[in-house]
């Protein structure tokens, strides 16, 4: 769960962003396009992260910043994977890339049917 200055995301917020994503998913044409525009996520996910760990925790306003920024982007790349997984109903092989390897969760076991 992604965490802001208050606590965790309000529920609503939480509810914007996920159906937000999963309308600007559904309007992308291509599997190649979704896994180009899940990829710069994941890159926006490990830079933010990679500031966050650079940055001194005597600056205590810059390093809670840099986190929350870092909780953003991970949280929009989770986001934007399950908003793909859910329209092609599987996971793309760009979900193991490089890019999005350590961002995005392993995949969640499927019920028995």
């Amino acid at each position: 769960m992604a965490v802001c200055l208050g606590g965790a995301i309000p529920p609503a917020a939480a509810v914007d962003l996920e159906s937000g994503m999963a309308d600007f998913v559904a309007g992308l044409p291509t599997e190649t396009v979704e896994c180009d525009f899940l990829q710069s996520l994941c890159r926006a996910a490990w830079l933010s992260a990679g500031r966050t760990e650079g940055t001194p925790p005597s600056a205590d306003f810059l390093a809670t910043r840099e986190g929350l920024i870092a909780d953003a982007r991970l949280r929009e790349a989770v986001d934007a994977a399950d908003a793909i997984e859910h329209k092609r109903g599987r996971r793309l092989p760009c979900f193991t890339e490089d890019d999005c390897k350590g961002v995005l969760p392993r995949p969640r076991p499927r019920p028995a049917r």
